[in-house]
């Protein structure tokens, strides 16, 4: 017992020490891989123990979580109500709410705790989407796994990996809520899954057939060095760096070009086909929200449009329901930024200092004014240094300059990992 004891408060001075030993730690594991699985010390009443009557203030909804202590990440991802991340080694983990399979673990769970994707895979990048994941492999497969019925695109409801048939090798990969694209080496887009809004842009809405069952052409001539999806909509950079859209228009983030009729019952505009959003300049990559976008350039400035309800568009109060064209989002004294990533109520981008700065609900940007709204960029999770930001439905999740993960934004379902 006392050997037991040691042992723990040893562990515990660990993280301590290893993520800011000046805030206590709420859960603290260590994680070793025994025979292809995840064995987690139990320590967490232990832990819990040795702060006293000390608050913790390591993973609340307004401070940065210590997500998992032992592991090291060289992607992440923040979807609806789970996260997920690729280590250097290929392996991906998820946690979160995984109770439709999106945890990839084999089971229905949910899991606060980082659960190993079954399956030997060299992955090279992972995609949190609404109830399901989807990951890309080095040779360039898409597996994916989870949702509540079968989802276009692999064969059954699983809890487990499984590949998508795909008509070329994926050079990059897009998860929105409810559908997926990918791009070829050469730029052209597929996407399948849901299509009630004419997000698949295959020409075809829900007033013709809600759903895209395969990865099919979408209908147009440009060609994509990125691509980003969100609910009921995809954005892409051309090779050009000009920008283009497709799916719903309900919140005007697709403009004036969105002339068809989506939906299942109420007919609503959409495009369901590509069409340009003029940007000021050249774009370098885009992000898709759930109903408002964000493009970094290629000087390193960003704009976003769309639904703005908690000022998530940045350049607007929260009192503008909607931005209809980008407008500049700007930190003073900051130089340019090298990343945005747009969330459910909220948005968050990295500078080249290397901070993260977040607008909108100020519940998920990290800061510790719960309940208001950020109209302007304010530095997130404590200032800590970065390399990537991904901005989920309700929470956020970063990696630090060694590749530690670290998440914020609202606790239910384990989102945020371990706290």
């Amino acid at each position: 017992m006392v050997r037991a004891a040691t042992w723990l408060s040893a562990l515990v001075r660990s993280c301590e020490n290893r993520f800011g030993g000046r805030s206590p730690v709420t859960m603290c594991v260590t994680l070793n891989r025994v025979a292809g699985s995840v064995v987690v010390g139990v320590m967490t009443v232990v832990a819990h123990a040795s702060l006293g009557a000390q608050r913790p203030v390591c993973g609340t909804r307004t401070t940065a979580a210590c997500t998992a202590p032992g592991l090291t990440f060289q992607t992440i991802s923040a979807g609806f109500a789970h996260s997920c991340g690729v280590t250097p080694e290929g392996v991906a983990y998820c946690w979160g709410d995984g109770r439709k399979g999106a945890l990839g673990n084999g089971r229905r769970q949910v899991s606060r705790l980082p659960q190993r994707v079954v399956g030997q895979y060299a992955f090279v990048e992972v995609g949190a989407g609404g109830d399901f994941t989807c990951a890309r492999t080095a040779d360039s497969q898409v597996l994916c796994w989870g949702g509540e019925r079968p989802v276009p695109g692999w064969p059954e409801v699983s809890d487990v990996p499984r590949a998508v048939v795909l008509d070329k090798p994926a050079a990059a990969m897009a998860v929105g809520r409810r559908h997926v694209c990918t791009l070829d080496r050469e730029g052209s887009a597929y996407c399948w899954g849901w299509n009630v809004d004419g997000e698949t842009g295959v020409g075809t809405s829900g007033i013709d057939a809600a759903m895209v069952a395969t990865p099919t052409p979408v209908d147009t001539d440009a060609r994509f060095k990125n691509l980003s999806a969100g609910l009921g909509f995809t954005c892409g950079v051309t090779l050009e760096g000009t920008v283009r859209c497709w799916g719903t228009n309900i919140d005007r983030i697709v403009g004036e070009q969105a002339t068809d009729r989506c939906g299942e019952i109420t007919p609503i505009p959409c495009a369901t086909r590509p069409v340009a959003v003029p940007i000021p300049e050249l774009a370098s990559t885009v992000s898709a929200g759930t109903s408002h976008v964000c493009v970094l350039t290629v000087s390193g400035r960003v704009f976003c449009w769309g639904s703005n309800g908690s000022g998530q568009v940045g350049a607007y109060g929260p009192g503008v329901p909607s931005v209809p064209v980008p407008s500049e989002v700007t930190i003073k004294r900051q130089g340019p930024f090298l990343t945005v990533s747009s969330g459910g109520v909220h948005s968050c981008a990295l500078t080249t200092s290397r901070r993260v700065y977040c607008w909108g609900a100020y519940d998920f940007a990290g800061n510790d004014q719960a309940g208001a709204e950020a109209l302007a960029p304010t530095l997130a999770a404590g200032g800590t240094q970065f390399r990537a930001i991904s901005a989920g439905q309700l929470h956020a999740c970063g990696l630090d300059t060694k590749g530690r993960v670290l998440c914020w934004g609202d606790t239910i379902n384990g989102a945020l990992g371990v706290r």
